[in-house]
């Protein structure tokens, strides 16, 4: 390890998506010695890139949209030098397109506060009536009115999305132009299986979050080059190692403590302190039977996930000059230009469609989902029509992020476990927050902050203590 082979790491993390990584370099930062495992032969996890050979293009296995209010993302960004191959907004814009290519557009004027600014957007949001508009600040009202915090909102946990929506009287046509496709992109789950304590902030970071943090952001390059590759810069750079292909076979302890990982290969490494940045699972898997039998763990069995599907399709001119579109009434819910990304590179004009809490579709054949992609986007795009398909490529993520649904809220455990040394990163865990990036790299970074206290103030050996 650049000098210092000899040297047992400080911290061991698994896994190397948003949250391990997120970890693993605020701790290198400040100086710790980390060694970063991943079991897969490459960084990134369900948030990653590669070269798509036909086209040459850069493909990420699912679309991430950002936002302004994103601190802890940006934080990290920051931190390994990518903050500026994200691109934000200037003021929150969302394009809307019709069955019938009609485009309308929900914005945010520019007002003297924030609270003027939302209440005027969605006075004007489009193709609404005015009755149905005024119906939208009630919403907005009540996303406002609640309490923040990491427990389930005030009772809240087991009450669906559209109930919650239903209690304050919205249309129909506001929850199938506004709220539900706010809430399947935002929690990658239907309305009436999602928990609205998962929903409420994500609306206050909408309504509440300023008009820096309202924006919205896409990457101009790949998620990889955005930072799975510079972490793992950032980590060989300041004497920590990160190594892929690198399967643990099971977490140790000694006397109730986490004291290290043991390789499938044999190989024993030691380390007073544990992230374990995976799936719950794999951390199931991972742990001992004992321990993952414990009530701090054992929740994490009943979690549920829900399915992403992407269609990239490529054409020999531009289909749209949208950089990104919600569907109105379409079986996909949301288009992305690829060209409208600086960086992506690749020949054609490449466009991206996603369906969100894709139960319907994640068994389907790759030629089922390209009609189905073509279908809609002819409807949604007429020109489209003349376009010659030159490449297509479907990605299914089966698994892509845990389902918020009702009651999910008291099955996530805290960063904090009952056993020293270890620490549970990811967007899974009770972040307050949706499985979303900002969750992981929060958990990360929480997780961090947990090796730093113990490190300033070491407990005494096999002590248990409550996850907080």
């Amino acid at each position: 390890m650049h000098g210092e082979a000899g040297r047992a790491p400080d911290t061991i993390v698994l896994g190397g998506g948003f949250a391990g990584l997120a970890a693993a370099t605020r701790l290198a930062e400040r100086g710790a010695r980390v060694l970063l495992l991943e079991a897969r032969p490459y960084l990134g996890g369900r948030a990653r890139s590669w070269i798509d050979p036909e086209t040459g293009s850069t493909v990420d296995n699912g679309q991430h949209l950002f936002m302004g209010c994103y601190g802890d993302t940006l934080l990290f960004l920051e931190r390994i030098g990518t903050r500026d191959r994200l691109d934000l907004q200037a003021r929150l814009g969302v394009p809307f397109v019709d069955v019938d290519g009609a485009v309308s557009r929900f914005e945010l004027p520019s007002l003297p506060t924030h609270s003027m600014s939302i209440a005027a957007g969605l006075v004007r949001f489009p193709r609404l009536s005015l009755t149905e508009r005024l119906g939208l600040l009630r919403v907005a009202l009540a996303a406002r009115s609640r309490a923040g915090g990491k427990t389930p909102e005030g009772g809240l946990d087991d009450v669906s999305v559209s109930s919650w929506l239903g209690s304050l009287g919205q249309s129909r046509q506001a929850l199938e132009r506004l709220w539900h496709p706010l809430t399947i992109a935002a929690l990658n789950e239907e309305p009436d299986r999602a928990s609205v304590a998962m929903l409420l902030p994500v609306l206050r970071g909408l309504f509440d979050s300023g008009a820096d943090g309202a924006r919205l952001g896409v990457p101009r390059v790949g998620l990889s080059d955005l930072y799975a590759e510079p972490a793992a810069h950032y980590l060989r750079s300041r004497g920590s190692e990160v190594r892929v292909r690198a399967q643990v076979r099971q977490v140790l302890f000694e006397r109730g403590r986490c004291s290290g990982v043991l390789l499938a290969d044999g190989g024993r490494l030691a380390a007073p302190h544990v992230i374990a940045s995976v799936p719950p699972a794999d951390l199931l898997e991972i742990l001992p039977a004992d321990i993952a039998a414990e009530p701090f763990f054992a929740g994490c069995a009943r979690l549920e996930t829900s399915p992403i599907v992407s269609v990239y399709l490529w054409f020999g001119g531009p289909v749209t000059d949208l950089p990104f579109a919600g569907l109105i009434g379409g079986e996909w819910q949301w288009l992305f230009n690829r060209r409208a990304f600086a960086d992506r590179g690749g020949a054609g004009a490449g466009v991206t469609l996603v369906r969100s809490a894709a139960r319907s579709f994640v068994e389907a054949s790759r030629e089922v989902l390209v009609h189905k992609a073509l279908d809609d986007l002819h409807r949604f795009f007429p020109a489209s029509r003349r376009l010659a398909l030159r490449h297509a490529l479907v990605i299914k993520e089966k698994r892509a992020a845990m389902s918020p649904a009702c009651g999910s809220s008291t099955l996530r455990p805290q960063s904090r476990t009952p056993h020293d040394g270890l620490h549970l990163a990811g967007d899974w865990t009770a972040t307050g927050l949706p499985a979303t990036i900002e969750g992981a790299v929060m958990s990360g970074h929480a997780c961090a902050r947990q090796v730093e206290e113990s490190s300033r103030s070491p407990s005494p050996a096999g002590r248990g203590g409550g996850g907080t």
